[in-house]
């Protein structure tokens, strides 16, 4: 292991955090589907991001500290500016390309990689904005929610994310068949059951597909700077840590396959999701925003959709 590795764990069975690995697209992807995670701290376009992202916060907040909002807004007023902002800010064509430069500069290829749409997340501390449009994910893996197994997941923070305010992995679950209720998930109900999201702050009775009985016994918490991106496999085992810190933490996920992998069927381990419809119409491809193909979904929903399901969630902005 050389400087640029940070070893997640002494056993050499568990998956490892590297740091800004010399690998091409398809060694990180290799690498990613083992269970590894990847951080990367020289992109560019991260920063850029970051700073839009920090830019349209202070819009929205008409200057006050975004991480000190909750003391300034109610649960109501931030629910109220949120269900308006976070579809602006995901379909705003400066946030799509540059996560879209993101994905480019870390040696992904333009023209055969698929990326959906960049996700503000919100995490207020416990006690305020907690469901709806501010929810945050049990343990779980994107897999239950309908993700693909080829599915890389980016998440960036835009603020200095804490240790009691940030993300949690379990590397122990990676591979490993947890009981979970997943079954209880179809991502075409979840596409109709978006457009009421703003009705949701007190009462979200959305269903959540999460671990059942899991208690992880050595949690992984990374706390990359503003400007680092991590990367790692949809089918990884993460939580939202409930925020106890006093800060409100912002960050932004995107996710990206590659249509090659898909119809190989290669990809990380998917071995206890069960739950139906997909995600993958949701992914479009970086250097033209085109659809994937119909061979390339057919090998992921063979029989087709259901009759008249909502596909992809179309906001209103």
């Amino acid at each position: 292991m050389n400087d640029s590795e940070l070893a997640a764990t002494s056993e050499p069975h568990l998956p490892a955090v590297l740091v800004d690995p010399a690998m091409n697209s398809e060694e990180l992807r290799s690498a990613l589907y083992a269970g590894n995670i990847v951080i990367r701290t020289t992109l560019p376009s991260v920063s850029l991001l970051v700073e839009h992202a920090r830019s349209s916060l202070n819009d929205l907040f008409g200057g006050a500290d975004p991480e000190m909002i909750h003391q300034q807004l109610s649960p109501a007023e931030l629910n109220e500016l949120l269900v308006e902002w976070k579809p602006r800010f995901i379909h705003n064509p400066v946030s799509i390309e540059l996560a879209n430069s993101i994905v480019a500069e870390a040696g992904f290829a333009r023209d055969a990689t698929f990326a959906d749409v960049p996700k503000p997340r919100t995490a207020f501390p416990v006690g305020h904005l907690v469901k709806g449009i501010a929810a945050g994910f049990p343990w779980h893996r994107d897999t239950w929610y309908a993700a693909p197994p080829q599915q890389i997941n980016w998440w960036l923070p835009v603020f200095r994310p804490r240790v009691d305010n940030a993300m949690a992995f379990d590397l122990t679950g990676f591979g490993t068949n947890v009981e979970n209720n997943s079954a209880e998930f179809d991502y075409y109900r979840r596409n109709q059951e978006r457009g009421n999201i703003a009705k949701l702050a007190e009462n979200d009775n959305r269903s959540q597909p999460g671990a059942m009985g899991w208690k992880s016994q050595s949690p992984l918490v990374l706390l990359p700077d503003p400007g680092s991106v991590i990367l790692f496999a949809g089918a990884h085992l993460h939580r939202t840590i409930p925020n106890t810190s006093g800060w409100s933490r912002y960050s932004i996920d995107f996710r990206t396959i590659d249509a090659s992998d898909v119809v190989a069927k290669s990809g990380a381990p998917c071995i206890d999701n069960r739950s139906t419809g997909t995600a993958i119409r949701d992914f479009r491809r970086l250097d033209d925003r085109s659809l994937l193909p119909d061979s390339v979904v057919l090998a992921i929903e063979p029989d087709g959709p259901p009759v008249g399901a909502e596909l992809v969630f179309q906001p209103k902005i």
